[in-house]
C-alpha cells in the first residue's frame, strides 16, 4: 500500500487512554473500509504526525487492534489489515468473503477430473475407479494473495463439479447445485512456514509464517466429499474456533 487515507477525526482529552481512542479511529477506518483487508497500514511516524500522539502510544494501539483480530505484523514490513476472522460455523471461503463484503478471485493453477488415487479413495471412502475433481488456486482477496489450497472432491457425487469457474465460484457452492449441502469438517491446523514454491505464488518472503490447514468435509448424509490442503498467510488470514468442556469444537469456516 503506498499511502492509506486515515480518519480526519482527532484524539481529544477525554477519559479513555489516547491509545484506545487511537485504536478505536483506526479500526473505525477498516470497519469502513478506508483500511481495506491485505493494506499496508501507514508508517509510525505518520501516524504520530497525523495524530499528535507518540509513538508509545501508536505501537500500545496497534497491539490494541492485534488483540481483537483487525491487523497483525509482519517486522520486516509493518503491520497490514488481517484478512478474515472466520465464524463458528462451516462456510465456504469465497460464502464466507461475501457476507463481509470482500472481493474474492482465485487464480487457478490445474483443474482436472481423473481417476481417484489409492490414497483419495481411502482419505474419501470413494468406490474402486470413482472420479474426483483435483483443484489447485491461489485464493485472493481484493486481488492480494492470502493463501494457497488443493482441493480433491467427490466428482462421482457431483459429474457438473468440473463445469465452474474457478476463479470467481466455490466448490461448495458446486456441490450445493447437485443436491450436496457440506455440513461439517474434520480440521488439522499447525503452524509453518512458506517453502519456495509457496513463497512465488503467494508474494512473499520464503519462510513467511502460514496456517497449514488440512480439512476433510461431510456432507449431510455423512459422506465425505472433500479433502483440502491449504497454505494460508499468517498476517491476512486468522483461523479461529470455539470449543465446549466436553471438548468437542464447533464447525469454523475455510474456504
Amino acid at each position: 500500500m503506498a499511502s492509506t487515507r486515515l480518519s480526519a477525526a482527532t484524539i481529544g482529552p477525554v477519559e479513555q487512554p489516547r491509545y484506545v481512542q487511537l485504536a478505536r479511529l483506526m479500526r473505525a477506518d477498516i470497519d469502513r473500509g478506508a483500511l481495506q483487508v491485505g493494506d499496508r497500514l501507514p508508517g509510525e511516524r505518520e501516524v504520530c504526525r497525523r495524530f499528535e500522539v507518540s509513538r508509545t502510544t501508536v505501537r500500545r494501539a496497534l497491539e490494541e487492534l492485534q488483540s481483537q483480530g483487525y491487523v497483525q505484523s509482519d517486522r520486516a514490513r509493518g503491520w497490514f489489515v488481517t484478512a478474515l476472522v472466520e465464524p463458528n460455523q462451516l462456510m465456504g471461503f469465497t460464502d464466507l468473503a461475501d457476507r463481509q463484503g470482500l472481493a474474492v478471485t482465485s487464480r487457478v493453477l490445474s483443474c482436472q477430473v481423473r481417476e481417484a488415487t489409492l490414497a483419495e479413495v481411502d482419505d474419501l471412502q470413494a468406490p474402486p475407479g470413482a472420479e474426483v475433481l483435483e483443484l489447485e488456486r491461489v485464493r485472493l482477496m481484493g486481488g492480494v494473495p492470502v493463501g494457497w489450497q488443493r482441493v480433491v472432491a467427490a466428482a462421482w457425487l457431483a459429474p457438473g463439479l468440473a463445469a465452474h469457474d474457478y476463479q470467481v465460484e466455490s466448490v461448495f457452492r458446486g456441490f450445493r447445485d447437485h443436491g450436496i449441502i457440506p455440513t461439517r469438517a474434520d480440521y488439522d491446523v499447525r503452524a509453518g512456514t512458506t517453502d519456495e514454491a509457496q513463497s512465488g505464488l503467494l508474494e512473499v518472503r520464503p519462510g513467511s509464517p502460514v496456517l497449514l490447514i488440512r480439512a476433510t468435509t461431510f456432507d449431510q448424509e455423512g459422506r465425505r466429499v472433500e479433502v483440502s490442503d491449504g497454505a494460508f498467510l499468517g498476517e491476512r488470514y486468522r483461523f479461529r474456533t470455539s470449543v465446549t468442556a466436553g471438548g468437542s469444537a464447533l464447525d469454523p469456516g475455510s474456504r
